[in-house]
């Protein structure tokens, strides 16, 4: 079976025991983790002890392919719920994967734990993933990079909870330097909350500066100095910026993402255009709002840039981002010469 959507969130809010195991899966590896961990809390009747919990690894069914099929058959020592987490780091024994997930989907009183697959992306062919979409007693889930305003509400949730409060420009400012994995969300966060001192008295309200002086990439180069640049044709600093944001230690395929986030929203203001609607009614329409010290730079994006290049460099992003997944691959040079592509695109159209 497979959950999407609000179904995703319900089930994690509130996990229910009619399913054997669950299928974590997806780019996002922190999200992956950080689901895993709260089912694992969720089906443990004692919160506090580890010992009903088996860790099994990919390599490890290498050695014994049954291991799996032994650790969910297992009787508790303690009479407790158990659990078997498998960590899945490739695919090469996902026939022997498939057929225990069968065996236990069609004897599902078989079953003495239940089962948490922690994998990374998986596509429509994975033989693991087909298996625990078609199953029934069995549940899917992908782990998708949360979107800029998800990110938004969860900077504001977790900060709330420590009573620490954030500036809405600061806000909209922090959301895209962070946007991507969630284990780099959670670490900036907690990061800024130290720095804040955990809203004791003294700083408790996050401005633009508080970003620049602690958050990843704010006190260099940020991603949208790098787009805004790409984007507005400025070949030298395109260049420039991207080298500093890799010496600042920001992830090339961030910087991608974060690209690729701002084409859609191009595309989508565009498209409002192109029906009749004045620049600035198209972009003051999207959602979350155009960072006000990016509206100059958008609108300038808008008038050089048609709505066919927008899609085709969207599609040329999405070809690169493809290549990243390859073992080896150059990704610093791959993106760098998208960009570099891109702002020469809009150099000559300037």
């Amino acid at each position: 079976m497979k959950f999407t959507g609000n179904k995703i969130t319900s089930f994690l809010n509130s996990p229910s025991n009619a399913f054997i195991g669950v299928l974590l899966y997806g780019p996002d590896r922190g999200l992956v983790k950080e689901r895993g961990q709260t089912l694992t809390k969720a089906y443990s009747h004692n919160k506090e002890s580890v010992l009903g919990t088996s860790v099994l690894t990919s390599d490890d069914l290498s050695g014994d392919p049954k291991k799996l099929d032994d650790e969910i058959s297992a009787l508790s020592m303690f009479g407790d719920a158990r659990i078997v987490r498998l960590l899945l780091d490739h695919e090469r024994n996902g026939q022997t994967i498939s057929k225990i997930i069968k065996k236990y989907d069609n004897n599902p009183k078989m079953a003495e734990a239940k089962l948490i697959v922690e994998a990374g992306e998986l596509t429509q062919k994975s033989v693991i993933r087909k298996t625990f979409e078609a199953s029934k007693n069995f549940l899917s889930i992908a782990c998708y990079s949360l979107s800029t305003i998800d990110v938004e509400v969860l900077i504001k949730t977790r900060l709330k909870e420590l009573s620490i409060s954030i500036e809405k420009n600061a806000l909209q400012y922090w959301a895209p330097l962070i946007d991507g994995d969630l284990a780099l969300i959670n670490s900036e966060i907690e990061k800024m909350a130290l720095y804040m001192g955990y809203g004791k008295q003294g700083k408790k309200n996050i401005t633009i500066e508080n970003i620049k002086e602690i958050a990843a990439g704010g006190n260099d180069v940020t991603i949208s100095d790098v787009i805004m640049n790409t984007m507005s044709g400025n070949l030298l600093e395109t260049d420039n910026y991207f080298h500093r944001a890799i010496k600042s230690k920001l992830n090339s395929a961030v910087v991608l993402r974060g690209l690729q986030n701002h084409l859609v929203r191009l595309i989508q203001a565009k498209t409002q255009v192109n029906k009749g609607a004045s620049l600035e009614s198209a972009i003051n329409s999207l959602r979350p709002p155009v960072f006000y010290m990016h509206k100059t730079n958008f609108m300038k994006h808008l008038r050089i840039w048609t709505l066919s290049a927008l899609h085709k460099a969207l599609t040329q992003s999405l070809v690169v981002e493809q290549s990243l997944k390859t073992a080896g691959a150059p990704q610093e040079a791959m993106v760098g010469r998208l960009l570099i592509a891109l702002s020469s695109y809009s150099k000559r159209r300037n």
